[in-house]
Formats: C-alpha cells, sequence, structure tokens
C-alpha cells in the first residue's frame, strides 16, 4: 500500500530527475520552413530506410528528423541532413509517441493494467530529446494521483494524459517539476487524438470533438460528431485531423465515409465525399485547405483499391490532385505538411513529403528510400507454382510455395483439411530472413499439421487453400485460392489416416480408447492428444488385441481380437475421425487359442501387405499371410521356426534395422530383447541382441513412424503406467536410440479405469 509520505517522496524523487536532465529544445517550437524544405530536397537521394521496406508506419517529423516503427515494432528516429537511424529503446508494453510536428521529443510510455483491475494506464514514461541527445527524462505517472492516467500522446514537453471516465490532463514537465492542468468540465470517456500542433491538441469526448488551447489549458472549440452507425452497419475508426486553420474528422453520413471539416473558430462543418464506402480506414491529413489521403485496408496496411491513390481533394471547390499511387502511413509534419509512407512509379518507395507549392496545391517529394526495387504501381498477380498433391510420407516438413510477380510481398495462409475442417493458418514474411526462395517463389516448411486449438497431423485427403500476398510498397493485396492433395501411404499404427501414430488402450472394464499422438518438435518428445474414438464399450470379451496395420485394403489400420473361446476377429478400420473408428467384426476363425503369442503389422513377404506371425504352446512360428480379403485375410499357416517359446513378448516393427522387408523384435523370459530381419521370403534372419532389462515393460510395441524421420519407432509401458518412445535409427546393430518418456497410454481410460493392455 502506498502511503502519503511515500507518496511525497516518489514526487519529489521525479522532480530530482527532471530538473537533472530535462532541456527542452528549441524544436518543441515550429521550426521555420525554409530549414525543413532544403533539408529533405538535398537528402532526397541519401536518406536510406530499408526497415521500412516490409511495412511499418511513421510516428512523427520533426525539426531534425522522423519518427518510425518498422513492422517488427521497432521504433527508429531518422536525421534528416545524414539519414542516420537511431533505435528507440523499447520494452514489452511500451508504446512510442512523436511529441507533434516540429518536436524533436520522442516520448516512451508503458502501459500497464492492474491483476484483476478494469483500468489501463501508463506507468513509466521516458522522453528523450533526438536533437541534443541528451540522457532521457523519466517520470512515473502511477507514482501520484494527481498524474495517473492513460498517456494518449505529447506536444513537445507536455504530456496529454486522459483519466477515465471524465478527465483530460495537461502535464508539463518544464522547469524540472511536472506541473499538472485539468482540462475543462468533465467529459465522457475522453481519448486525446494523435492530430497536435505546437500550441493546440484534438481529444474525442463521445461524439463530440473538443480543440484544446494548451495555453490556456481549455477547450477552444467543440465540434458535435455524426454518431457512429449502429450494428450490422459497418463501424470505421475515426481519425481527426488538425491545423492553425482548420479541425477535421472521418464519419460516416448517410452510410458513405466522409470528411468532415471545419474552420476553427467558426461553428459551420463541411462534409466531403472520401470513398469507397466500405470498412476502411484513412491515412492522411491537412496540407492548408486541402485534404490529403489514401484510404487503408487496416488488415494488410494497403491500399483497398487500385483506383483510390493518394490524392488531395480542396475543401473550397472540391477538385482533386493525385500524389502518390499507394500509402501505407502518413504523420503530421512541420509547417502543415505531411510525412507519407508509400510510392510512385516515378521514384519507388519511401518516405515522401507531402506540401503546399507555390500555386497552394500539394505536391509530394521523396525525402527517403526503402532502397526496394521500383516495381511502381503495377498491381501484384499471381503467376503459379501452387502444389497439387503434397507426399508426408517420411518428411519432417513438406515445401509449400506459390509464386507472385514480385517476392517483395508477405503471405497470409490458410489451409482447410476437406475431411475434418480443420485449419492449419501461417504468415509468411520473407523480410525477416526465410520465405523467399531462389525461383522467386514465396512459403514455408509445412509440418503437416492442422488444428486451431491444438496442433495434430494433418489427415490425407483434400485440401482448399487461401493465400493473399501482401506487397510490401502498399500497392493492393492479392488473394488467391486452389486445392491440393495430402498422401501417405498406409501405416502400421494409423486408425485416423493422418499419418501419426495411434495407439489403442484397453481398460479392465472393456472400454477400448484411441490415442492419438504426435510429435513435438520443440520437446522432442510423443505427445498424446484429447481421444478422438474413445470409450467403445464391450471390448473385454476378448483377452488379447493387436494392431496389425492395414489387413483388408481399406487405407487404414486393423485390428484382430481374440475372444476367451480361441476364436479371432477382424476389425476392419475406417480411418474415421469420429467416435466409431472400427467396422463391426468379422470372423476369421477358430483354435487360436493354441498361441501364446502372436504379431502383425510388417511386410515378411514383401508383397506390399502385413502379415501376422504367432507362436504356439510348444514354441513353434508360424506365417499368415495377408491376402487383403476382409471375409478371409489370411492364407493357410506356414510352419517358419521352432524354439520360440523361450520369448515372452512378439512385436513386429516393419523395416526396423534399415532392410527393405519387415522385421521383429522378440523379448525372452531373462528380459533380453533380441532383433530378427525379415529376409523377404517370410522368413528370419539369425537374431541380433538388443539388449537386457526389458521386463520392465508389460507392452512393446512397434508405433511405426513416430519421429516423423522416415525410421519406424518403439514404444514402451510398464505394468505401473510409465511409458517410453525409442527412436529407431535403421542400424541393425543398434536399432534404437536411448528412451524418452512420453505420457501416451500412461492416463487412466476414458470411463475411469487403469489400462491393462495397451497395443
Amino acid at each position: 500500500m502506498r502511503t502519503a509520505s511515500s507518496h511525497r517522496r516518489l514526487v519529489v524523487s521525479v522532480g530530482v530527475v527532471l530538473a537533472a536532465s530535462l532541456v527542452v529544445p528549441a524544436a518543441s517550437a515550429a521550426p521555420a520552413p525554409a530549414v525543413v524544405a532544403v533539408a529533405a530536397s538535398q537528402t532526397a537521394a541519401t536518406v536510406q530506410v530499408p526497415f521500412l521496406a516490409a511495412g511499418g508506419k511513421l510516428l512523427g517529423a520533426g525539426a531534425t528528423g522522423f519518427l518510425s516503427e518498422d513492422d517488427n515494432g521497432t521504433a527508429r528516429w531518422t536525421r534528416y541532413a545524414d539519414g542516420v537511424s537511431t533505435v528507440i529503446a523499447k520494452g514489452e508494453g511500451d508504446e512510442v509517441f512523436g511529441s507533434g510536428p516540429g518536436s524533436d521529443i520522442v516520448v516512451v510510455g508503458r502501459v500497464w493494467s492492474e491483476a484483476g483491475g478494469d483500468e489501463i494506464y501508463t506507468k513509466a514514461v521516458r522522453m528523450y530529446d533526438m536533437a541534443t541527445g541528451a540522457a532521457p527524462v523519466t517520470l512515473d505517472l502511477s507514482a501520484s494521483q494527481e498524474t495517473f492516467g492513460l498517456l494518449g500522446g505529447a506536444v513537445g514537453s507536455t504530456l496529454l494524459v486522459s483519466r477515465n471516465p471524465q478527465t483530460l490532463k495537461l502535464i508539463d514537465v518544464t522547469g524540472g517539476k511536472p506541473t499538472v492542468r485539468t482540462v475543462g468540465d468533465t467529459y465522457m470517456y475522453p481519448v486525446w487524438a494523435t492530430a497536435t500542433l505546437p500550441g493546440a491538441a484534438v481529444a474525442e469526448s463521445h461524439d463530440d470533438a473538443l480543440v484544446v488551447d494548451l495555453a490556456g489549458g481549455r477547450v477552444e472549440s467543440t465540434y458535435r460528431m455524426v454518431p457512429h452507425p449502429d450494428w450490422p452497419k459497418p463501424y470505421t475508426q475515426r481519425s481527426l485531423f488538425l491545423t492553425s486553420t482548420h479541425v477535421a474528422w472521418t464519419e460516416r453520413t448517410d452510410d458513405k465515409l466522409v470528411l468532415a471539416s471545419a474552420i476553427r473558430g467558426q461553428s459551420e462543418v463541411r462534409r466531403t465525399p472520401l470513398g469507397p464506402d466500405d470498412t476502411v480506414q484513412i491515412a492522411g491529413g491537412l496540407v492548408g485547405d486541402w485534404f490529403a489521403s489514401g484510404v487503408t485496408d487496416p488488415v494488410t496496411g494497403g491500399n483497398v483499391t487500385p483506383w483510390h491513390a493518394f490524392s488531395a481533394v480542396s475543401l473550397k471547390d472540391g477538385s482533386t490532385v493525385k500524389l502518390l499511387d499507394h500509402a501505407r502511413h502518413a504523420t503530421q509534419g512541420p509547417d502543415g505538411s505531411l510525412l507519407v509512407l508509400g510510392v510512385t512509379a516515378a521514384d519507388g518507395a519511401g518516405v515522401y513529403r507531402v506540401a503546399a507549392g507555390a500555386d497552394g496545391r500539394p505536391t509530394a517529394e521523396r525525402v527517403a528510400s526503402t532502397g526496394e526495387p521500383n516495381d511502381g504501381a503495377t498491381p501484384l498477380t499471381y503467376v503459379g507454382g501452387a502444389p497439387a498433391t503434397v507426399d508426408l510420407d517420411g518428411v519432417a516438413k513438406a515445401r509449400l510455395s506459390w509464386k507472385f510477380s514480385t517476392a517483395r510481398a508477405d503471405l497470409s495462409v490458410e489451409l482447410t483439411s476437406k475431411v475434418t475442417n480443420e485449419k492449419y493458418r501461417t504468415v509468411v514474411r520473407p523480410a525477416s530472413g526465410s520465405g523467399a526462395y531462389p525461383d522467386g517463389s514465396l512459403g514455408f516448411d509445412w509440418a503437416g499439421e492442422v488444428g486451431d486449438w491444438y496442433p495434430e497431423s494433418a489427415p490425407n485427403g483434400a485440401y482448399d487453400w487461401a493465400v493473399t500476398a501482401r506487397p510490401w510498397n502498399g500497392t493492393p493485396a492479392v488473394t488467391t485460392s486452389g486445392t491440393f492433395t495430402v498422401t501417405r501411404a498406409p501405416k502400421p499404427h494409423d486408425f485416423d489416416d493422418n499419418g501419426a501414430p495411434d495407439l489403442v488402450a484397453l481398460d479392465k472394464d472393456g472400454y477400448l480408447d484411441q490415442i492419438s499422438t504426435r510429435w513435438d518438435d520443440a520437446t522432442g518428445r510423443l505427445v498424446a492428444l484429447p481421444n478422438d474414438t474413445s470409450g467403445l464399450r464391450g471390448w473385454n470379451v476378448y483377452d488379447r488385441i493387436e494392431a496389425v496395420g492395414d489387413l483388408a485394403g481399406s487405407n487404414a489400420a486393423d485390428l484382430v481380437a481374440r475372444d476367451r473361446d480361441g476364436v479371432l476377429w477382424l476389425h476392419r478400420g475406417t480411418g474415421s475421425t469420429t467416435r466409431v473408428g472400427y467396422e463391426s467384426r468379422v470372423r476369421i476363425g477358430g483354435g487360436w487359442n493354441t498361441y501364446t503369442q502372436f504379431t502383425g503389422g510388417s511386410d515378411l513377404t514383401g508383397d506390399g501387405r502385413a502379415d501376422l506371425v504367432a507362436v504356439d504352446t510348444v514354441g513353434d512360428l508360424y506365417l499368415y499371410e495377408a491376402t487383403g480379403s476382409t471375409t478371409a485375410p489370411f492364407e493357410p499357416r506356414k510352419k517358419i521356426g521352432y524354439g520360440w517359446g523361450i520369448y515372452n513378448q512378439l512385436t513386429a516393427t516393419g523395416q526396423f534395422g534399415g532392410n527393405p522387408t519387415g522385421d521383429l523384435v522378440a523379448r525372452d523370459k531373462d528380459g533380453v530383447l533380441w532383433l530378427y530381419l525379415g529376409k523377404g521370403d517370410g522368413t528370419y534372419a539369425p537374431r541380433t541382441k538388443i539388449g537386457g532389462g526389458w521386463n520392465v515393460y508389460a507392452d512393446l510395441v512397434g508405433i511405426g513412424d513416430g519421429n516423423k524421420d522416415g525410421r519406424p519407432d518403439l514404444y514402451a509401458r510398464t505394468a505401473a503406467g510409465a511409458a517410453y518412445f525409442y527412436a529407431g535409427t535403421g542400424d541393425y546393430k543398434i536399432p534404437v536410440k536411448p528412451r524418452v518418456s512420453t505420457a501416451a497410454g500412461t492416463a487412466n481410460g476414458s470411463a475411469g479405469a487403469p489400462y491393462n493392455q495397451v497395443s
């Protein structure tokens, strides 16, 4: 809690800092027009602002330089004289303000909100004099109820602060101590506008525009603005403008976008149509009795339409003059000028100074260049190159790219699965160092995932894509769309047809859960996703369930399950993400209680179909070769080995040892794990020892490629419920890497009971 004595100490400490460091510069007064004009023309070809090439905005223009913020939020002060740009120190939550036209003071305010509080306010404030380079002035607005509020801008060394719901404040730091003045009477949620002059500012209070005389600390005049239209009509944020002779604002009148303007000191308001009349914002300002503007899209930051260039309209007779082909942002400059970030076909992209010419009509002159090749005003077009098929087999990422008439553009990409309607969205910003390729296309490396709320593997099938390209020079954005198809070969543990391994888990009450997984690159772990097909009851009629790959040609993994009478059943996978992921069971045959172990999912014969092997009670090993038929999925058994009774766990692993056919791992009664490489003829090569200690696991599962490196992996779970992922190496001598823990299969089932088998 802040006491009265501590409050006084804070105020005194602020006064000491101000007295020690603040020198009010002459730049806070209006500069001589000739000085700025000469500086601009002398440096038009030399000042470079490459950091504004990919977007950004202008925050202010002083006597010696101008303030900007690039698309990444970095603020800089750039001098007219030599083009040197200085980065303004800025932390998280900081907002940067210019101090009005002609002022070289830059203000940085830290926006703050107490936990659980309703009011947003400005805490720390730093003021930099960019003309002298003096140490910054610091001020804590929250140190006193007198200075407390939200910083809306500054005029020279005067801070414009509002305190909702009804107060406007002027906090002048000249003289070494904050001097606070309250403006006029109470207002309805007032907000300071960015339009200022050395001696005046504008505030918005509900539907009133207030012109404030800063010297007198009073409202000079009040203008009633047309109220915002009611929903569902489009909302357009107001912009307010101020010069020594005029005040103006944007509004909607009869559903049309117009500029309302008045001569200061006079009550008559004149309304000039602007158009177009969609939900757009204005970039521009007043230049004498002209209004120069471009209509911009608040999302893209560029002109909405090719035919709406940055132009000036006379407030006297409605005549117009085109100034720039396109513009992204504008701010007030000294002596009634504007600085505009835009492009012309003649000079290219950069910062332009717009000012009244000898005949009073506005003209534009480039004062700084972004250094981009001059694309002129030619609209961007889509050239082609979109993928038709995206193969995600055995790759961690797949490159998606599109080609436009220029690579100097940002992309917004949206992919939508036609199977699940799940989406993937991303933004490509080549200026940040990635996304532009040698062939001139733009794109990104897709990890093959979708999901608005949590990422998961993208399902196979058709996708709609939509790509919006936003040129850096502010020319209109272009959206193009199309479709592609994601393909993968069937996987032995992929039940929902998205390429990522799934597990099936049976709890003691007979409920079967399907556990979907994804590989998290950030943590290097196999992650369990919320269950898609969970709580399927009645599965306790079986004493063993095995995932055996695609036995019956459905392009989805299937299950075989043995009931307590020894009958083996096929549950054909549907590849569906709905609750029912398996078809009704089909009887394979009886007598399967003669087998102590069986496993499937590896292709042992080289015909592309997953086969099954089983060990009987005397230790003989039999091969059941897959047929591809639903009604008779296996050929008659063939004996392919003996002496296998020493093993208490068999697990088909796929191509585990790097050979082209399916392999198998077997655990003996001492806990040693052995690798059997498939020979491709339905038999195995002599075993290779993997290592000991594997008897800690209740379940060993050849899960398939869990980490998307193209090699099959191994999943293991203890009887206590801990689970681990062993990444495959593809080397039969050392086939797995050290284990990494995973949460997949470790929780209780969807019905609340622990799992007693995971396959």
